[in-house]
Formats: structure tokens, sequence, C-alpha cells
């Protein structure tokens, strides 16, 4: 089922780089992301993304794909900072065969420094809580930061820390699904 569910979210994601968005590819000794981003619809008020991503860490023997809906802008006369705020579907297995599957809610932002010219950072926090929650989790609980430098106008590198925790049922204790550090880079088409 798992591994049927991430093909439909590969061919998803295949099928849509045809139009302009972004690829995102991130690697650690032991994990790696693959995402992509697109604008479904900007205006003057802002910008409705739609991304997914594939991730797989051998290190905690987790797989995981995701699909997200975020609301971006600029907010105030804050030259270089974007807030937005969004939902993500995640669909996953662990280790020891758990299963997930959670609906969560968050916040992402980035901030690029002016005067450092193509300096910036960037951070996200998702949670699903347990009425969002299927299968064997609990709630989900997702956070990254990165720092980041554009070292062309359409290629952006970067080095982060993610978190994604998962609170199993019926345990007192959490599974760690990612906790990577990360280098990796950003191109936009």
């Amino acid at each position: 089922m798992f591994k049927h569910a991430l093909l439909v979210t590969i061919f998803s994601l295949l099928a849509t780089i045809a139009a302009a968005g972004s690829v995102n590819i991130g690697l650690s000794n032991k994990s790696f992301q693959l995402g992509y981003e697109q604008p479904i619809n900007q205006d003057d008020y802002g910008t409705v993304m739609a991304n997914g991503r594939i991730l797989h860490n051998d290190d905690k023997d987790s797989t995981l794909g995701s699909l997200g809906l975020d609301f971006v802008g600029d907010p105030g006369n804050v030259s270089g900072l974007t807030l937005g705020v969004g939902s993500k579907f995640y669909l996953g297995s662990a280790s020891s065969g758990t299963d997930f599957t959670n609906l969560a809610v968050g916040l992402r932002s980035s901030y690029i420094l002016p005067q450092l010219q193509g300096l910036g950072v960037s951070g996200h926090l998702y949670y699903a809580p347990e009425i969002f929650s299927f299968q064997d989790s609990e709630h989900l609980l997702e956070s990254g930061v990165r720092l980041t430098y554009a070292i062309l106008p359409k290629a952006t590198l970067y080095i982060g820390y993610q978190n994604i925790d998962l609170g199993i049922k019926h345990r007192s204790n959490s599974r760690t699904v990612d906790d990577s550090v990360r280098i990796g880079f950003i191109g936009s088409f």
C-alpha cells in the first residue's frame, strides 16, 4: 500500500515539472530528501504554493511522502521577509512496522538579508494533532531551519537541520522519523 502511494506521489510530482517551480535536493550520509514546489496562484496578496516531497532516512529506517498547500506572502514593508501558513498530508512508515498518515497545519518563513547579498535563513513548523493522525500515529511534529545562500539567480545552496517526531498510539514514547543535518540546493525554473 505504501509503495503504491509513494509511486503515485512521484508520478504526480513529475507530471507538474513542465510548469514553473523549484526542485529541492537535500543529502546527508544516511538520508535524502527530494522535493518539488510550484506556485498555483499568484496575485498582489501573495502566492498559493503546492508542494510535495519524498524523504528516506536509513538511520531511522523510515520513508515518507508528503503533499502540501501553503499560502505565502510578503508582510508589510520588511524587505526580504516571506511568511506562510498551510497544511501537509503525510504518508509513511518507520522502524518496527509503524505506519502513519497525518494531516498537519503549520507555518513557514524565510528572510533574505538584503545587506548580505544572497544570504538568508528559513524555517518551518508543522503539527498534526491526534484528531488528524491515523494508523499507528498519535501526533506528528515537523520542524526545520536552514541557512541559505543564493549562488545564482536560480540556484540556492543550503545547510539545514530537520526533525520529524511521531507519537505512537498506546506507547508513552515517540519515534523519530527524521533527525538530520543536510546540505543541498534549490533550483528554480
